[in-house]
């Protein structure tokens, strides 16, 4: 339902983008078209057109959004613990918007609102030790162990009819938990030296 003009606030390109944000987090990525974010707005969809030019150019500034919550490294905390908070922040922070993996995945559409977020991982990379090659190779190694959590919300385990039945004797940790031993897992073996080029 289109509300009257007069009871709607300006649109503007920031305006959309949290519709936009609102709606891909309410109902998901597949949801996310002109049509629902102009409704979220209370307008026709043609007047988003003066904003924006389509759906890509949207999902383009919903990464630039996306990127400006990236967390940065605590400096109080010891320079051993910074690196895996951090990864652990931004799992927490893509979690909360279940679309965001998707959009990242993508690789359309990147921003230079993360640079901020690299930046402080590399200096959290070189606070304990690692040098820039081995750093960023351990932040490909990580960040892609991120998405995989994120994106696979497939349950461990199945019976031998395809069923969704873990296997016996499996306990099977989501979420957090899950990604949060693996990306321990792997630092660790990266600090240990296991993970030198």
């Amino acid at each position: 339902m289109v509300t009257p003009e007069a009871n709607r606030p300006r649109l503007s390109r920031d305006l959309i983008v949290a519709a936009a944000r609102s709606v891909a987090d309410s109902t998901g990525l597949d949801s996310l078209t002109l049509r629902e974010v102009a409704r979220e707005l209370g307008t026709g969809q043609a007047s988003l057109y003066r904003h924006i030019a389509d759906r890509r150019e949207l999902l383009g500034l919903l990464a630039d959004d996306l990127a400006l919550g990236f967390p940065l490294a605590d400096p109080a905390l010891p320079p051993r613990e910074r690196l895996p908070a951090l990864w652990q922040s931004l799992h927490g922070y893509l979690s909360r918007h279940r679309w965001a993996a998707r959009v990242i995945v993508d690789g359309e559409h990147t921003s230079r609102n993360a640079v901020p977020f690299v930046d402080s991982l590399l200096d959290c990379s070189a606070a304990v030790g690692m040098g820039p090659a081995l750093a960023m190779r351990t932040y490909q190694a990580v960040y892609n162990l991120l998405l995989g959590y994120l994106l696979n919300e497939h349950p461990m385990g199945h019976d031998r009819e395809g069923g969704q039945r873990p296997l016996p004797g499996w306990h099977v940790a989501g979420g957090q938990d899950a990604f949060c031993w693996a990306m321990r897992c792997l630092l660790d073996g990266v600090l240990e030296g296991r993970g030198d080029l």
